[in-house]
């Protein structure tokens, strides 16, 4: 269905702690109905966590109204020198770049005046790919494409690839000190590392394992999927996979990456296999993974292994002068 064309005359924009969550909640449905047709993905949890939050009144953000219907809503996160861009929904009948501009603007510069922000990142998997870069208070509003891949009809388990220089188990708890090491590594000067700044240091990579595996932000983690190689000479880490369950048959790949030495040995590859016997065994009917554009070899990787393409979505970064 063709979106129908706003003009700024129509719109209005709302503080979203000024509403109620029911008179968000046929948009909300609308975006769980969306996640769950093109990504294969249960919103449901993040729904109803939602308009618990929109009910507390301390969720900041806004809703785009049409006169006074609510065709769309945004939030964010304020974490200490950080402002996290949570979502942004516009309902298809109006979903143009136009409408999406307008949300994410006021989002950013409400964001940006936040005391102690000095940093704003977030990916917006529901945002269209071609909204352009922008200048928020002097600072370049930077734009990452990403893509969101997955693979279909999982095929007959494959034979393991055996090592002799390295070990390969599923992923615990006792892990997270060699894997937030290992993803400091692994991100060092690498693009994904300003997507978010989490993977630049230990402190921050082992936040981000935490909340990988022990809240359902990206679904709840299956720890079936998660798999770790260790370099059987030095005990260090050397690749870790983390997966996740978006719905009861469908799987996602939450983290994939390899220490810099042992990149083009086929670690990435083994440990993703594994992953994928691991969500074959559950019966799971198709696995999904996110990936930046410009990184042209893992994407070539998993086109090899079976994935495609399913959807292009921007990334966002800003950091003050």
């Amino acid at each position: 269905m063709a979106a129908s064309p706003v003009q700024s005359s129509e719109l209005t924009i709302g503080d979203l702690r000024e509403y109620r969550s029911d008179i968000l909640e046929s948009l909300l449905a609308e975006q769980a109905a969306y996640w769950n047709r093109y990504l294969h993905w249960d919103f449901s949890t993040s729904k109803e966590t939602l308009l618990r939050y929109i009910d507390s009144r301390n969720l900041y953000g806004f809703v785009l109204l049409k006169d006074v219907d609510p065709i769309g809503y945004s939030y964010f996160i304020h974490e200490n020198h950080k402002a996290q861009l949570g979502d942004l929904f516009v309902s298809e009948a109006h979903r143009e770049s136009y409408a999406e501009r307008i949300l994410l603007n006021h989002t950013l510069r409400t964001a940006v005046v936040f005391p102690g922000v000095r940093r704003i990142e977030g990916q917006l998997l529901a945002l269209s790919d071609d909204l352009p870069e922008t200048e928020v208070y002097g600072s370049r509003v930077r734009v990452i494409p990403r893509h969101f891949m997955i693979f279909e009809g999982l095929p007959a388990s494959r034979p393991s690839r055996s090592s002799a220089a390295l070990m390969y188990r599923t992923w615990t708890e006792r892990d997270l000190e060699s894997t937030s090491d290992l993803i400091c590594r692994a991100y060092q000067h690498h693009v994904d590392a300003r997507i978010n700044d989490q993977y630049q240091s230990r402190a921050g990579a082992r936040r981000y394992l935490r909340n990988s595996t022990q809240h359902p932000g990206c679904g709840l983690f299956f720890r079936k999927a998660a798999r770790v190689a260790f370099d059987r000479l030095t005990n260090m880490a050397a690749g870790v996979c983390l997966g996740s369950l978006v719905q009861p048959k469908v799987g996602h790949i939450t983290q994939l990456c390899v220490d810099p030495r042992f990149r083009c040995s086929g670690v990435g590859r083994e440990l993703l296999g594994q992953a994928l016997d691991a969500y074959r065994a559950h019966r799971c009917e198709a696995v999904s993974l996110t990936v930046t554009a410009s990184n042209q070899h893992a994407i070539q990787l998993y086109e090899r292994i079976g994935f495609r393409l399913l959807k292009r979505f921007p990334s966002f970064v800003w950091e003050s002068c």
